[in-house]
């Protein structure tokens, strides 16, 4: 909001630097964002009488004038202007001078005769499109005095950020009444007092609530006799320097009273209200309204509008209807002025994407005791500015009772424990007064504290101790060490595990991303989900951000995939990306969704011509990174051949599994998966369910000393069954191979020549160990015997 300091200054008395008063209001919890200076610099012109004036020696239209600054000889200037006359005060430009538009003035000859300045026109000095001639200023103004100082063209403008909660700075009188609390000083008042006369408004109108809960009141003001014209230059002056355009005198009057008081107002023609009614009301169903910006917006049942007998004619607290605005043969006005819920403005605002200064203040909140003072204040210009005469008293509706705090109790103690103060009672008696907060003694030591009607953000008492502090001032309050001791905050399970597997991830190359958690509504088709698959019912946002992505995942797989499209459109050949999110599947009836936490990852592969890169299959690439992840949390998952994810390649992916619990599943993308998402390289994918983790938390650590004694190595080679996995080959070596058995690897998978058809020859290399003494030849050969015999047994293995 835009603050013209010269504006405020006729409400109350500044200090003399705006950047004293910018500063102290910042510290204030007003936050400035800059100081802007509007108009042009006249500081180099002076205040000059003109002492005689005769025409031009060689031209009929030019007068040649001696002026006198003050000081010095008067000097000689030529004027072409029709209404220099002697005895005037007048603003003089010498040699030198730089106007406004950018023309610096030099010592020059006119017709022949020497100019020694110029005698300036209200254009010249930039201060308006001005009528012919020059500006002539009063009678009284100090000869040779700086111009600035008879006739202000600059004015200082303060762009103030306005918190959401604090409505009653959206005014000048709210930023008046913040300057008073801190500099003191009385505050200045416009005229509100509206000369009424003739029949009674209640004649002309009838104003009806329909929705007490949204609209607390609503009053109304008729003038009639209205002549709609321009406003005069000091209104669209006030208007401008604040940010608005003049418009019409009578839309101004009502955009200046907004500004005053921070009450929006509106203007109706009386003549085109059918029915002579207002109603407020919801919208009915299909209804529609021309705005006054000149779009057609189609209203919905939550929105609150004002209605006459037979249409919507404005959208409550946000903006006016086309049809009812007030126009050149209007005569009759009907000004509105009304207490909306904010609540209901602000989702209807946002819902028509209309962002209005009217609709600014009524989310923030407006003075429930201002209205009389606002429509009356705005009556009363317009009978003055546009010749109408205001009718006898108002025509006004109640709805409920609109909910304020009172009254609130504190304790000048609980003041000092929270700021590390050492104020008395009598002290933050005088605080709270600055901000119109009356505190009263009660029991117990107990202030009762009165709130202004305008101050709907005081609700506790310790929003009370903010505005002690905001008073007192926040650079003023000690520093001191908290009293508590301090204590490491406890970490949610859920927050751990995800901070360990974005660990883990990134440890195995991928880079992690960020998107917004909605897709588009093809997600599941693209990913070829079956018809009854849970995952095709997605939550949709009803006000979506991003065009047509509506639809919640159920699944980080697009997202990724998409991602790894526009990376391959870059010419980016090998992207390694993962996410850690949530899905949001719906709840049943009365339920929220359930969101449980996600890790998905994608990765290509490129070209690499590296002399000592050994490229890996795809698939065990990406199997390799959920493993590392597992073992990074502790836990042994299975990895089972079995795999009914249509996303995925049939021949190239597996599943996930921790014990009974699925976790999820890997692969290659399937091949009419990756044309619908345009990717043209190979590309494997996974996705694992966090929560079976969440569950079962994971087992302790053990940890032994370290064996100072001889490793063993054994190789074992077996011909198996082509469709077997070497997973459960290598789980059953782990599982019996004892204590001594340190570890198992795969480190061979052959088949072709020499190896029958549908057989696989697959080589483990055992590590055997004791912590105590050496292995004996004896006990190798039993424990290699007996997992021969395992293989051989369960599994139908052939050694070679």
């Amino acid at each position: 909001m835009r603050v013209p300091l010269g504006w405020l200054s006729e409400w109350i008395d500044l200090p003399e630097r705006p950047e004293e008063l910018a500063e102290r209001l910042t510290f204030a919890g007003l936050e400035i964002e800059s100081i802007e200076r509007s108009g042009a610099d006249l500081s180099a012109l002076r205040v000059g009488q003109v002492q005689s004036c005769e025409p031009h020696p060689n031209a009929d239209r030019l007068s040649l004038c001696t002026v006198d600054l003050g000081s010095g000889e008067p000097v000689a200037i030529v004027c072409g202007a029709p209404n220099v006359a002697a005895g005037q005060r007048v603003a003089v430009a010498s040699p030198g001078t730089t106007l406004p538009d950018g023309t610096r003035l030099k010592k020059t000859k006119i017709r022949g005769v020497a100019s020694h300045g110029m005698i300036c026109s209200e254009r010249e000095l930039g201060l308006g499109p001005g009528e012919e001639g020059i500006l002539v200023l009063p009678e009284g103004a100090p000869l040779g005095a700086p111009l600035p100082e008879v006739l202000p063209s600059r004015d200082t403008v303060l762009d103030v950020e306005i918190t959401p909660n604090r409505g009653d700075w959206a005014s000048l009188l709210g930023i008046a009444r913040e300057v008073r609390a801190h500099y003191g000083g009385a505050l200045r008042l416009p005229e509100c007092q509206a000369r009424e006369d003739g029949l009674p408004a209640s004649g002309d109108v009838e104003i009806a609530i329909e929705v007490p809960e949204d609209c607390f009141r609503y009053l109304g003001r008729v003038v009639r006799g209205v002549r709609l014209g321009p406003s005069p230059d000091w209104l669209a002056a006030k208007l401008e320097s604040a940010g608005l355009r003049a418009i019409n005198v009578v839309v101004d009057v009502t955009n200046l009273v907004m500004l005053e008081f921070g009450q929006p107002l509106h203007a109706f023609d009386l003549a085109t209200l059918r029915g002579r009614q207002v109603r407020v009301r919801r919208a009915r169903p299909d209804e529609k309204l021309a705005t006054l910006d000149g779009q057609m917006r189609e209203l919905g049942p939550e929105d609150l509008v004002i209605a006459d007998a037979e249409r919507p004619i404005a959208v409550a607290g946000v903006i006016g209807g086309a049809e009812t605005e007030v126009r050149d043969e209007t005569t009759e006005v009907l000004l509105e002025c009304a207490h909306f819920h904010p609540t209901r403005v602000r989702k209807t605002a946002r819902r028509l994407g209309l962002h209005s200064d009217a609709a600014y203040r009524f989310e923030r909140g407006v003075d429930p005791l201002g209205l009389e003072r606002a429509v009356d204040r705005a009556a009363g210009l317009l009978a003055e500015l546009a010749g109408g005469s205001v009718a006898r008293g108002t025509v006004e509706a109640r709805g409920a009772a609109f909910p304020h705090q009172d009254e609130l109790l504190l304790e000048p103690d609980h003041v000092n424990r929270l700021l590390g103060t050492e104020l008395s009672a009598e002290e933050v008696v005088e605080l709270l007064a600055r901000v119109d907060v009356e505190a009263r003694g009660g029991l117990g030591g107990r202030l009762r504290c009165s709130i202004p009607s305008y101050r709907n953000d005081l609700e506790i008492p310790v929003d009370l101790v903010e505005e002690v502090a905001r008073t007192f001032g926040y650079d003023r309050i000690p520093q001191t060490l908290p009293a508590a001791p301090l204590a490491t905050p406890a970490q949610p399970p859920r927050h751990l595990l995800e901070l360990e597997v974005r660990d883990s991830l990134r440890a195995s190359g991928l880079l992690e991303m960020r998107v917004f958690p909605a897709g588009p509504a093809d997600d599941a088709d693209g990913l070829r989900l079956p018809p009854d698959d849970p995952r095709r019912r997605s939550l949709v946002l009803q006000n979506p951000l991003l065009g047509d992505f509506a639809h919640m995942y159920t699944s980080l797989v697009p997202s990724l995939l998409r991602a790894v499209r526009h990376n391959l459109a870059h010419q980016v050949e090998r992207v390694p990306l993962f996410q850690v999110a949530r899905h949001f599947r719906p709840g049943g009836e009365g339920e929220l969704p359930h969101e449980p936490p996600v890790a998905a990852g994608a990765l290509t592969t490129g070209d690499h011509p590296g002399l000592w890169h050994a490229k890996a299959p795809l698939l065990f690439q990406v199997k390799g990174i959920v493993e590392r992840l597992l073992v990074d949390l502790g836990r042994t998952a299975e990895f089972r051949p079995e795999c009914d994810e249509s996303w995925l390649h049939p021949g190239a992916a597996c599943s996930v599994w921790l014990g009974s619990k699925r976790l999820g599943a890997l692969g290659e993308l399937h091949p009419a998966v990756a044309e619908h998402f345009e990717i043209d390289a190979p590309c494997a994918v996974f996705e694992l369910d966090l929560e079976p983790l969440l569950a079962e938390p994971p087992p302790v650590p053990r940890y032994r000393e370290i064996s100072r004694q001889p490793a063993v190595r054994r190789d074992i080679a077996v011909l198996v069954d082509r469709d077997r996995p070497a997973g459960q080959l290598l789980e059953a070596l782990r599982r019996t191979g004892g204590k001594h058995l340190m570890s198992v690897e795969l480190f061979d998978r052959y088949e072709g020549k020499g190896v029958p058809e549908g057989k696989l020859s697959l080589a483990f290399r055992l590590v055997l160990q004791r912590p105590d003494r050496a292995l004996t030849d004896a006990e190798i050969s039993k424990l290699i015997d007996r997992l021969s015999q395992l293989l051989v047994r369960r599994f139908g293995a052939e050694f070679r």
